[in-house]
């Protein structure tokens, strides 16, 4: 693990690009979502695989901290992906567009929203997906050392 990484500045900023990943993921998410016209909660899997490798390999945690770090990012995709779902949902109802539906409708409105839409098969699929990007960004044997 990186010196800059045990030290508190270095792990809260790592953590906060954990975040900024999984929002970012979940937007890509929607892509799909809104192509297809309705939530796909099955993709947590792929999305949990590229963030545990985001965390290991560019955020560069390991161990219990990029597990955790990893779990946490997957979640906020699924439950950011949610929202947006949600948003599309009304937009397409209202007849507005979604940046306008997100405005009027509010943050709390669109997690109650979401949360009202998940059923628990997409709970089982989100918490599958965290556990994935867990044991994506834990390594599995020690870097470095190859048998001669």
């Amino acid at each position: 693990m990186p010196a800059e990484r045990t030290r508190l500045p270095g792990f809260v900023f790592g953590a906060f690009c954990a975040v900024m990943f999984g929002f970012a993921v979940g937007a890509v998410w929607m892509v799909p979502s809104m192509m297809f016209g309705r939530a796909l909660p099955a993709l947590v899997l792929p999305a949990g695989w590229i963030l545990g490798v985001v965390v290991r390999r560019w955020l560069r945690f390991r161990g219990a901290a990029g597990a955790l770090l990893a779990a946490s990012a997957t979640l906020i995709a699924a439950a950011y992906t949610a929202c947006l779902v949600a948003a599309a949902n009304i937009s397409g109802m209202m007849g507005v567009g979604l940046a306008q539906a997100m405005a009027d409708a509010g943050p709390a409105m669109l997690i109650d929203l979401a949360g009202l839409a998940q059923g628990p098969g997409d709970i089982v699929l989100a918490l599958a997906g965290a556990a994935l990007a867990a044991l994506v960004a834990w390594p599995l044997r020690a870097r470095g050392r190859h048998a001669h």
